[in-house]
């Protein structure tokens, strides 16, 4: 017999993870444009490390959990469309790269980002038979 309160936790991850990847992906977008600082994203991380931390659910588990639900869509995690180039792909993702790198960036919570696009790029990468 299933429990009902994995279902409805199931459901509230999975609701969240969906979120998640549209709100990135409008981040990334920004990043790119330079329109979105990387402060404002360090605060982002800090609202939801709070908020999902109160669940004690470890964010870092995030990615690994986005890139095995079936519903994930890498191409929202980077802002483009399915249809968008080899070389499109691989730019935005040098960009956020570049953007987001922990050690790069100075900003305390892109690490989850870097990891997410990371994460979002190797399923584009296997999709469509990248070395």
């Amino acid at each position: 017999m299933e429990n009902p309160f994995a279902k409805v936790m199931q459901r509230g991850l999975e609701v969240m993870i969906e979120a998640l990847q549209e709100e990135l992906g409008r981040m990334s977008q920004q990043l790119v444009q330079r329109v979105l600082r990387l402060d404002t994203l360090s605060s982002l991380v800090g609202m939801m490390q709070q908020s999902i931390g109160a669940l004690g659910f470890d964010m870092g588990k995030i990615p690994g959990m986005m890139g095995q639900e079936s519903g994930f869509d890498p191409y929202k995690i980077l802002g483009l469309e399915r249809s968008a180039s080899d070389e499109e792909v691989k730019q935005r993702y040098t960009k956020l790269l570049h953007i987001l790198h922990p050690d790069k960036s100075g900003t305390p919570g892109t690490g989850l980002f870097f990891q997410m696009v990371r994460a979002a790029f190797e399923m584009i990468r296997k999709g469509r038979g990248w070395q």
